[in-house]
């Protein structure tokens, strides 16, 4: 693996090369946009196959923006969308990093985290930690999205913990 880059040329390709660095070491296949700081990748999670990018841009005074945003490919219908509005509002309550985005007008819908730091401030461990709660949080949550998308499941039933049964009796007894 390649040495940190020199922070005092650091530009936003500098800020990208971390993210492919990473990718490289979990052997993801990537490829990076034509003229944009922009790396596009595919992650098969335990129940969905989902696109996502990594974004680095410079903001000025030597402050990076670091992104990754992951692509739902499945829209809600437009029955869904009111229900899908709700649950997104939902979720994002509960979450302590991220946010999910939802296009009211295509039903389209993305996960984005990122983080603005100054280029001194970039490590591995940083961008390894925004892409992994990324995707672990898309992960987490694609149930709940498909449980609203698809089975009827109204926002709040989609959120609510499951309730446990606790009628059965223990396995065993502390004396």
């Amino acid at each position: 693996m390649k040495e940190d880059p020199d922070k005092s040329e650091f530009i936003e390709q500098t800020a990208l090369g971390f993210f492919a660095r990473h990718l490289d070491g979990l052997n993801y296949p990537y490829h990076q946009t034509k003229n944009h700081p922009v790396l596009m990748s595919s992650h098969f999670g335990q129940d969905l196959y989902w696109d996502f990018n990594m974004i680095a841009r410079a903001n000025g005074n030597g402050q990076f923006c670091l992104s990754v945003n992951s692509f739902i490919p499945n829209r809600a219908r437009l029955a869904r969308r009111a229900a899908m509005a709700e649950l997104i509002c939902r979720i994002n309550c509960e979450l302590e990093f991220g946010c999910f985005e939802f296009d009211c007008m295509d039903g389209g819908i993305r996960f984005r985290t990122n983080i603005i730091l100054p280029a001194t401030d970039i490590t591995a461990g940083i961008v390894e930690q925004l892409l992994r709660s990324n995707l672990s949080t898309v992960d987490e949550r694609v149930p709940q999205l498909m449980d609203v998308l698809y089975a009827g499941v109204t926002p709040e039933e989609a959120v609510t913990p499951p309730e446990t049964d606790n009628s059965s009796p223990p396995r065993f007894n502390l004396n």
